[in-house]
């Protein structure tokens, strides 16, 4: 009885460990800075923490392409692959994370709201400021860029006809800006429609316009095959965060 217990003790921590490391984290950062730390900004410090925990642990970070080439195949990706996302484009992103990125050999995508370029963060009281284009254009190739919305509006709380003219502009505005980006999508504030028929609706608009990838927050980790490729989720790392935290996030997603 005791060989039996401990045969199926072992049997899950094997099945427990490949599932986790065969699953992907995709992590999602806003803001960093030297000295501050809130729910939406990680200080310097702590990134450089993050970092050096995921190098010395062999996590190795890829692109959309990559992860878009898995999805496609319906192929799961190396053990300890890693995604490395942040939203909004603040100025902040290529003074302090940039550097620690290139220090570290990682790569990271970034969601651009098109209408704030060079502006400011207009939805969360003009806070901070934003990236122009040749700011962004700064942070290749370490960075890629991806769509976060024109208007940083919330998905959840649009018709049909208002995300498609949404996400019209923000298609455009990459055009218009000259940046080379991939046609994969974050939902502002992870909010997509309640309705499942609005939400079919606007998946179905996504693929139409070519966008091959969506990305929510949901705070669990991706398995393979992918059930829905318009419902990736990431790990909404925050400030307030020990690195203890950080580490549990990233081997098993969600905390209780």
């Amino acid at each position: 009885m005791i060989w039996l217990i401990a045969s199926l003790l072992l049997t899950g921590l094997v099945w427990y460990f490949f599932r986790t490391t065969r699953a992907l984290p995709v992590l999602m950062f806003h803001k960093i800075d030297p000295k501050r730390q809130d729910s939406l900004t990680v200080s310097l410090p702590q990134f450089e923490q993050h970092l050096h925990w995921l190098k010395t642990h062999n996590y190795q970070t890829i692109t959309l392409a990559e992860l878009l080439t898995s999805v496609e195949q319906n192929r799961a990706l190396p053990a300890r692959s890693i995604l490395i996302t942040f939203d909004d484009a603040y100025v902040n992103n290529l003074l302090y994370a940039l550097p620690v990125l290139e220090r570290f050999s990682m790569k990271a995508v970034l969601f651009v709201p098109t209408a704030f370029v060079g502006l400011c963060n207009q939805w969360d009281g003009c806070t901070d400021p934003l990236l122009t284009a040749d700011q962004l254009k700064q942070l290749m190739p370490t960075f890629e860029f991806g769509l976060h919305s024109h208007q940083h509006l919330n998905y959840k709380t649009l018709t049909v006809n208002e995300i498609r003219a949404d996400l019209t502009q923000n298609l455009a505005a990459f055009e218009t800006l000259q940046i080379p980006y991939v046609r994969a999508f974050a939902y502002p504030y992870g909010g997509r429609p309640n309705d499942p028929a609005i939400k079919r609706a606007m998946q179905e608009l996504m693929q139409q316009s070519g966008i091959r990838l969506a990305f929510r927050i949901g705070n669990r980790l991706n398995r393979f095959p992918v059930g829905n490729r318009f419902e990736l989720q990431r790990l909404d790392i925050r400030g307030t965060d020990s690195l203890g935290r950080f580490i549990r996030k990233v081997r098993i997603g969600k905390l209780i």
